[in-house]
């Protein structure tokens, strides 16, 4: 039987296809790279040797942001059985945002995540650690021999409407307050330093919770400007806030699940706020050594499940990685109700 190698050249702007004779047929697979992503900047030599030595492949290098659609639009004509995101967060987001409003597939495919970026929260709550390389080997082994099926699961992806008139943002993590400040802090004083990712993360939150806890000289790191917080139905809440996250994912960097588990209602938003205040610091801390966060109410934390939060504030927002400003007077609203499907490989 004759099967297809594709191999897509952004720079010469055209599919060009070689036979290969095999005696198995193999599921397409579609691979969108940004090769200016921290980890891919080292690597994408790799990714390439990879592509050009498999078959039924299709590699679209991104030449900006604005090139997604482009990729999008070519993936859904080939109608592959598995599309392939390399990138960081930011990357990851925008593509699922190209997939959700550019229209260009239906159905939509399974999607597997590469950690190309930086901090790969996304791809890591999915079980891609290590090089990128050595996880496209993995997935396009899986399909080659048709084992995909029994690693697929569902996971709804969180829209951020800022309210400013321009399409959703899309993702897997939000977070204000102390959150942004936080990425900062890491960004100017963990990264900045050379630390590898996982050190930085760590000596990153030591440092914070601290501050947060009232040692050193830092005390207002992770202290929000005054903002109001509702989970329609549930709770309407307002103060200033050490964090305030909504996130899709089930573990977050170094382990932490900082939402509801048992009670707290229903839906695609996993939630939770911390007031400021070094007891309340404390409690959570201490919460998510026990177990106890999530599980149980706990003076100044507030935990739920919705398909929808509001935050109203001036304080910056993030949503995975990339920092928003609100528009003034207008909440930022999160829905979490839409899903698509994934590959994992925990």
């Amino acid at each position: 039987i004759d099967h297809q190698v594709f191999g897509w050249s952004s720079s010469a702007m055209k599919l060009e296809k070689s036979e290969l004779d095999c005696s198995v047929e193999v599921p397409l697979v579609a691979i969108l790279s940004n090769p200016l992503s921290t980890t891919n900047a080292a690597g994408m030599n790799d990714i390439r040797e990879l592509v050009g030595h498999s078959a039924n492949v299709i590699h679209f290098e991104l030449n900006g942001m604005e090139t997604m659609d482009e990729a999008m639009a070519l993936f859904a004509r080939a109608n592959p059985a598995l599309l392939v995101i390399n990138g960081g967060d930011g990357t990851i987001g925008a593509a699922f945002a190209s997939i959700l409003y550019s229209g260009a597939f239906s159905p939509v495919p399974p999607i597997a995540i590469l950690p190309g970026g930086k901090t790969n929260m996304t791809a890591a709550d999915f079980g891609s650690k290590g090089k990128p390389v050595k996880i496209l080997r993995r997935l396009l082994k899986l399909a080659k021999n048709g084992e995909l099926a029994e690693r697929l699961t569902k996971r709804n992806v969180i829209e951020m409407d800022l309210g400013d008139g321009e399409m959703p943002k899309v993702g897997t993590f939000f977070g204000a307050a102390g959150i942004v400040k936080g990425i900062y802090w890491c960004r100017e004083n963990a990264y900045a330093i050379g630390l590898p990712n996982t050190v930085a993360h760590v000596y990153s939150v030591m440092k914070l919770v601290a501050s947060a806890m009232g040692v050193g000289k830092d005390k207002d790191i992770l202290v929000s400007d005054p903002m109001s917080i509702t989970v329609p139905g549930t709770c309407r809440i307002a103060g200033q806030y050490t964090s305030v996250v909504s996130t899709t994912l089930e573990t977050l960097l170094l382990g932490v699940k900082p939402y509801a588990f048992k009670n707290g209602g229903t839906g695609g938003l996993r939630f939770s706020a911390i007031e400021s205040g070094a007891g309340n610091t404390l409690r959570a801390a201490k919460g998510f050594f026990t177990g106890a966060f999530g599980d149980k109410s706990l003076d100044g934390i507030h935990v739920r499940r919705s398909d929808e939060v509001r935050v109203e504030g001036t304080d910056l927002v993030t949503l995975d990685g990339e920092i928003y400003q609100p528009v003034p007077g207008k909440p930022v609203t999160l829905r979490g109700d839409k899903e698509l499907t994934f590959v994992s490989l925990k």
